[in-house]
C-alpha cells in the first residue's frame, strides 16, 4: 500500500530529526574531548614551575556585573587579598574536592553562591557542597544541578541555616558527581614567597544568612 504525501513527508522529518540528534551528539562528543585535552594540557602547565612567576592572570575586573556580590562578601569576608588573583581551579574531575576555610563571624549560615565554569554544556551531573565544623563535624550539604551554572550568574547552593557559624572557623568543600565534562571553580589564588611556595587559595563566594 503506497503512503500518502503526509506520511512521506512525515518519515522524512522524523529522519531528518534522527541524523541532527546523531550530529549533535557526535559534536558534543568531539567538544567533550577538545575541553578534556584543554584541560589536560592545563594541568600540565600548572604543575611547572614556570607557570608560577608568568601566570598573571587576574579576572577580578573582567567578571559579568551579576558577581558583583561575590567580589563585595569576598572582600568583607577574606583577610587581605594583596597579591592575591581571581583564577579558575583545577577541574573538579582532577581532584576529590576543594577547600577553602571560613571565619564569616555572622551566624545562621544558609547559602553560598559560587562562580564554577563549564566549558561544554552538559546535562548530567551536580555540583556539591559540604560544610564542616572546627572538628570535622559535618553541619551542612547541598547539591545542585550542573544545568544551573550560568555565565552571568553565581550558582546558588542553599541550606538549612548554621546557628553557630559565628563562633568556629567553617571548611567548604566542592565536588561534582556524574560529571563527564571539565569543571572548574573561581577562586582566589596565590603561591606564597613570590612564586617559591606553595599555593594559597580562598573561595570567592558570597554567603546568606537567615533572619
Amino acid at each position: 500500500m503506497a503512503l500518502s504525501t503526509l506520511e512521506l513527508e512525515t518519515a522524512n522529518a522524523t529522519n531528518d530529526i534522527d541524523l541532527l540528534r546523531k550530529e549533535l551528539q557526535l559534536t558534543r562528543e568531539k567538544s567533550k574531548f577538545i575541553a578534556l585535552e584543554l584541560d589536560l594540557f592545563r594541568q600540565r602547565r600548572a604543575i611547572s614551575i614556570s607557570d608560577r612567576f608568568r601566570n598573571t592572570f587576574d579576572a577580578w575586573n573582567l567578571m559579568n556585573k551579576g558577581f558583583q556580590r561575590l567580589k563585595d562578601d569576598t572582600a568583607i569576608f577574606s583577610n587581605s587579598l594583596s597579591t592575591f588573583r581571581l583564577q579558575p581551579s583545577v577541574s573538579l574531575l582532577r581532584v576529590p574536592f576543594l577547600n577553602y576555610k571560613l571565619d564569616l563571624k555572622t551566624k545562621n549560615l544558609s547559602g553560598v553562591l559560587l562562580a564554577p565554569v563549564v566549558e561544554v554544556p552538559t546535562v548530567s551531573g551536580e555540583i556539591c557542597l559540604q560544610i564542616f565544623g572546627e572538628g570535622q563535624e559535618l553541619l551542612a550539604q547541598t547539591s545542585t544541578s550542573v544545568t544551573a551554572i550560568k555565565d552571568d550568574s553565581p550558582t546558588a547552593l542553599i541550606f538549612p541555616p548554621i546557628e553557630s557559624s559565628d563562633r568556629q572557623v567553617l571548611t567548604l568543600k566542592v565536588f561534582v558527581q556524574g560529571v563527564d565534562v571539565p569543571v572548574r571553580l573561581f577562586e582566589m589564588r596565590r603561591y606564597k614567597w613570590g612564586g617559591f611556595g606553595d599555593l594559597e587559595t580562598r573561595a570567592f563566594a558570597a554567603f546568606v544568612f537567615a533572619e
